[in-house]
């Protein structure tokens, strides 16, 4: 409290463990009410923060270690509700650190509503992190729950945690393999490897194949409204290599990043790899809910984010979030990553507009063709800044995730000579055919046991089951008989998943999907 704002009293603490009792003795001799003699005694439980441990070495500053720590200790339920935390000055003193760097720790966490602080009385924690209690506080938790590089994840290992098959019905996020153009694909690829240019067998092409990003600019200016020159954009193995190059370069060690939950599980384990800390958004029929973060005035350094068909769930980030996610970036100079992983095959209306079509400076596109054409191409790409294009070659040289020169030729020309788009033109129509079918023949096999929720775009619908059967259990016996019946669950890291199957349809053919929904219900009678 300023000077000139302090009573002009002696206030003393006398702590014993974790009690403090606050004893205001009577004002100095002179003062306005200096005959009267006043003494008023309040016992509050305090907190004792001996195990908060700071890193001076460490490029986070220390007022966000400190934020970090109490954040995650109230989540956890360690710190509870009611209970009163020690005064700026004496904490800052127990750290070793200025009473600023303590004073601004409490004031963000007030500000997002872990704590509150009353004048005269001190600074207490609000948040009530037990799940039986009141549906604010449930939110809140869920809001707030951050994943960090040593915390261990939940069981993610499919073979271990159901047993999952390798089949193609029903599993999510695989495109139409009977569909693949093999013998135009096989003849490029033979074309290339006979090159006499024997360029192509060379090392010499640092962030991709030259013509490649040149049709890979074209394509997504035309497509995706991404407006970018060739060498902006970069070619890697896979969507984790992008990931994972993007975030070794623009975040430091311990940066905060946004990922939504349920997500991308493979995203956040390469982030976590990288030492950094993930603050996990949850999802409605809105997209992520970013716009609780943003207003609540989160400390975060960037965000890895699905807008356009969020995995799992399918929905899209609505336009208010995106303008409020955009502006905030700017604002903050933070990253966002867009991953676009499907946004071809949005299948009721027209494909959405990028993220960076929007907001360029803050964005970095990620695309991939694993989704458009079939995994085994192994590549990928993402576009970055102009400024920062020789940084990224770099970073991707250093870590090898170059697809091969010969596969790269094959894509370009794939691209230029019209195959690529028409391919996609086709793909749309399969899959809401096969959409459509698999609809049908769960109505039909199941009634109404199961309620159908089918997102406008992407390659999966989810399938909500009956309340009191366990999904996992569905999909073990679904595995058992070489289906793939994915829970929601697995993709959830604060819970919250309910009882429901991730089931894809791309990779089914018509004819099949019928027998294998049969298959499916026989499976799990003994569930429902």
């Amino acid at each position: 409290m300023p000077a000139s704002r302090r009573p002009s009293f002696v206030d003393a603490w006398m702590e014993t463990g974790s009690t403090g009792t606050c004893v205001i003795l009577s004002p100095k001799a002179g003062s306005t009410n200096g005959s009267a003699l006043m003494r008023r005694r309040s016992s509050r439980q305090k907190a004792l923060l001996n195990w908060i441990a700071l890193d001076h070495q460490s490029p986070v500053p220390l007022y966000q270690q400190i934020i970090e720590q109490l954040r995650h200790a109230m989540v956890e339920g360690n710190l509870r509700p009611g209970g009163y935390l020690p005064a700026s000055r004496a904490f800052a003193h127990d750290l070793g650190v200025s009473r600023n760097t303590c004073a601004k720790a409490y004031d963000q966490l007030v500000a997002e509503g872990f704590l509150e602080s009353m004048r005269g009385s001190g600074t207490r924690v609000v948040l009530a992190p037990d799940p039986q209690g009141t549906d604010m506080a449930r939110e809140t938790r869920a809001l707030f729950q951050t994943l960090r590089a040593h915390d261990e994840f939940r069981p993610q290992d499919l073979d271990e945690y159901i047993g999952e098959p390798a089949a193609l019905a029903f599993q999510p996020g695989i495109p139409a393999l009977d569909a693949f153009p093999r013998l135009k694909w096989s003849r490029l690829l033979r074309q290339h490897a006979l090159r006499g240019d024997q360029s192509i067998l060379d090392y010499a092409h640092p962030g991709g194949y030259a013509p490649l990003r040149h049709e890979l600019a074209k394509y997504l200016s035309m497509s995706r409204g991404v407006v970018c020159r060739a060498e902006q954009v970069i070619v890697v193995t896979s969507t984790r290599a992008a990931i994972r190059a993007i975030a070794s370069i623009l975040w430091p060690r311990r940066s905060r990043i946004m990922v939504e939950d349920p997500g991308y599980v493979v995203a956040k384990r390469v982030l976590a790899s990288l030492g950094h800390d993930l603050l996990l958004v949850s999802v409605d029929d809105r997209g992520a809910r970013i716009d609780d973060l943003i207003r609540r005035r989160i400390d975060c350094a960037g965000a890895y984010l699905t807008p356009a068909h969020q995995w799992p769930t399918g929905t899209t980030l609505s336009d208010d979030r995106r303008t409020l996610l955009l502006d905030w970036a700017a604002r903050n100079t933070s990253w966002i990553i867009e991953d676009d992983y499907d946004s071809e095959f949005r299948l009721d209306g027209p494909p959405l507009p990028t993220l960076h079509s929007r907001g360029p400076g803050q964005v970095l596109y990620v695309g991939t063709f694993s989704k458009v054409l079939v995994p085994a191409i192994r590549t990928a790409y993402f576009v970055v800044p102009a400024d920062l294009v020789e940084r990224f070659e770099t970073e991707v040289f250093r870590q090898g995730v170059e697809p091969a020169l010969h596969i790269q030729a094959a894509l370009a020309d794939l691209i230029r000579g019209g195959t690529f788009s028409r391919h996609i033109t086709q793909m749309r129509k399969r899959y809401r055919s096969r959409r459509a079918r698999l609809i049908e023949a769960l109505r039909r096999h199941f009634g109404d046991l199961l309620r159908i929720e089918c997102p406008a775009g992407g390659l999966q619908i989810i399938a909500h089951l009956p309340a009191g059967v366990s999904a996992i259990e569905a999909a073990r016996r679904a595995a058992s008989a070489g289906l793939v019946a994915r829970p929601m669950g697995v993709y959830y890291y604060a819970g919250g998943a309910g009882e429901a199957f991730h089931l894809g349809f791309a990779a089914v053919p018509v004819k099949d999907i019928e027998p294998n929904v049969a298959l499916l219900r026989e499976a799990v009678r003994p569930c429902l």
